[in-house]
């Protein structure tokens, strides 16, 4: 008896993982596969998106392909971690001498060596892999199948770094009724851009949207997690709906802590939504990051101990695609081929539209200036 088996987070289902379960059904035709969303990926954070959403995706998705598919809780019953092994044991409990083959995409192939009990796997399974755009053919030493074609270089961290970004489900990679699921639950960030809507202005709440957009960007080419950037890019104006007297008022009742307080109340208030951003950031939309919180709330002044994500930040919100003057375009150019020389020239301009306003110069922008020019002799 022939057992295909499809596991993984569905977190969420994409068309990558529909385009390669249907050609594997086409290529193995099995007697039944099983699709077995995870409780708690071995090699991820435990998903919050919670299972019964993630089976129901997965439903919603592969349901079309056969009625000989089924929807497996196993991991669910079981709890905890579960190791591809333990799966694949599983199923030769559940059936008479079956036939296994384990369904995966060549990114993973590198890796199968490094999981856990791997050579019960190569004895008790053919893996079955989807060649995925930008990772080449391997040569496996094991039972393997590869399916023929081409799958779509997709990932599902990259469609929650998308909606997280824009607050939209990108159609070209979503399956409709699995995007109908994510609306109707608000997932992956939507209720963060509701919010967002309601508490600024238009023209603020885009800026958030670009400047999360321009996150992701740098992201990849400086090696940050894309949904951190992203989730730093969205929240960073957080409290800017808030006048300069309510955000010196909720900085008191909250006992938010902020260098030269009583100095930014009487010359600049408004410098203070940085760290209301990052306040609302952890307590109304549950960041936990201390990198993601220190960016927000160093996105307007920088400081002496900026992560990269805290420089990402900075140069994305002078930057972003929504700022129409000229060197709005020279940093965000600079800063796909250097991000210290964008910081440089980002903290450099902010100083001189400071100046220009006639506003006071907060002690903190002058100690990075300095630090940053110290770096770069």
């Amino acid at each position: 008896m022939k057992v295909l088996v499809f596991g993984g987070s569905f977190d969420p289902v994409h068309k990558g993982h529909v385009a390669m379960l249907k050609k594997a059904l086409q290529i193995i035709r099995p007697d039944v596969a099983h699709v077995v969303p995870a409780y708690h990926s071995p090699f991820k954070a435990k998903s919050p998106t919670p299972f019964k959403l993630r089976m129901q995706m997965a439903k919603a998705a592969f349901a079309p392909l056969g009625k000989h598919i089924i929807f497996d809780d196993y991991e669910l019953k079981r709890g905890g971690k579960t190791y591809s092994y333990q799966l694949v044991q599983y199923l030769r409990q559940r059936y008479e001498n079956p036939d296994i083959y384990l369904l995966v995409g060549t990114d993973c192939l590198n890796d199968l060596h490094a999981w856990k009990n791997p050579e019960y796997i190569f004895k008790n399974a053919t893996v079955v892999a989807g060649k995925r755009k930008g990772f080449p053919e391997h040569k496996a030493d094991f039972k393997h199948v590869f399916l023929p074609g081409v799958f779509p270089k997709m990932s599902s961290t990259r469609v929650r770094a998308h909606i997280l970004a824009s607050g939209t489900i990108p159609q070209d990679k979503v399956p409709e009724a699995v995007g109908q699921i994510i609306l109707k639950n608000d997932l992956y960030g939507l209720e963060v851009h509701r919010w967002l809507k309601a508490h600024l202005k238009p023209n603020r709440y885009l800026h958030s949207v670009k400047v999360a957009e321009q996150c992701s960007l740098l992201s990849d080419i400086y090696e940050v997690p894309a949904e951190k950037a992203v989730q730093a890019g969205i929240l960073h104006d957080a409290g800017k709906g808030f006048s300069g007297a309510e955000l010196i008022a909720f900085c008191k009742d909250y006992k938010i802590k902020v260098p030269f307080f009583d100095d930014i109340c009487r010359f600049e208030p408004s410098l203070l939504h940085s760290y209301v951003s990052a306040w609302l950031a952890k307590h109304e939309f549950g960041v936990k990051d201390k990198e993601v919180l220190n960016a927000i709330s160093e996105h307007t002044l920088g400081s002496l101990h900026m992560s990269t994500l805290s420089k990402i930040l900075f140069v994305a919100d002078i930057s972003s695609k929504d700022r129409k003057y000229k060197d709005a375009f020279v940093i965000r150019t600079l800063a796909v081929q250097d991000l210290e020389k964008a910081l440089l020239y980002a903290a450099n301009r902010k100083l001189w539209f400071t100046i220009d306003s006639q506003k006071w110069l907060c002690p903190v922008g002058i100690e990075l200036w300095n630090h940053l020019v110290k770096c770069a002799a």
